[in-house]
């Protein structure tokens, strides 16, 4: 099943606030081990997932579902 535009964009808004949830209660922490290079920092981290994910917040807003396309394929013994 395909999911439409704006449930992904319902979603994505949900994601975000649960994010900010988690940070708020301060349940979020970053792995200090050696392969953790670019976010060490959890505010910044978390700061910087949630601005992607308005990034697409903010794009998703205005998308729109077409109906999915019928199919043309010719069905077998019909003339096309």
């Amino acid at each position: 099943m395909t999911r439409n535009a704006s449930e992904i964009y319902d979603d994505l808004k949900a994601l975000a606030n649960e994010l900010e949830d988690l940070a708020a209660t301060g349940r979020i922490t970053m792995s200090t081990d050696s392969w953790n290079k670019d976010y060490p920092d959890t505010k910044q981290a978390v700061a910087q997932a949630l601005a992607t994910l308005q990034v697409a917040i903010n794009a998703t807003c205005w998308m729109e579902t077409l109906p999915e396309a019928e199919s043309t394929a010719t069905k077998p013994g019909h003339r096309g």
